[in-house]
């Protein structure tokens, strides 16, 4: 087995290092790695949950106006046997414009890949730790 000189050696490879020193330092590497992806973790987790906030207040308008679309068409049912039903007909309308407008931009807020940055982190680390095993 040819022992390769100190200049060609790469990276923190160290001939002096015993088996146990150089296992202690990738165990510390792991550990770290493993505490710095929970903290990205957690903020790719806030950060889901603040866009999740404004996608809910997004569908609680357009509840909101679905529910005044259908009292108002009611209320169009009542105008029309006796009442002026064109005017309640079009305040419905605008209603139901609105809830769609809402509706709309709540689902754009919605997260489609939720976590989308640690997931690919950790297929990134996955892919590292193959490459150093092999």
């Amino acid at each position: 087995m040819q022992q390769l000189p100190s200049s060609e050696l790469e990276g923190p490879l160290r001939n002096d290092a015993s088996t146990a020193e150089l296992l202690r330092e990738a165990l510390d590497e792991a550990k770290e790695l493993a505490r710095i992806e929970v903290e990205l973790a957690r903020a790719d987790v806030k950060h889901e949950i603040v866009r999740s906030k404004r996608a809910a207040i997004g569908f609680a308008v357009a509840i909101v106006a679905a529910l005044m679309v259908i009292c108002l068409l009611g209320y169009a049912l009542v105008m029309a046997f006796g009442g002026t039903a064109l005017v309640a007909l079009v305040v419905a309308g605008c209603f139901l414009a609105a809830a769609g407008i809402a509706a709309l931009i709540g689902y754009t807020l919605l997260p489609k890949k939720p976590l989308e940055a640690t997931r690919s982190r950790l297929q990134l680390d996955v892919n590292h730790l193959k490459e150093h095993i092999a």
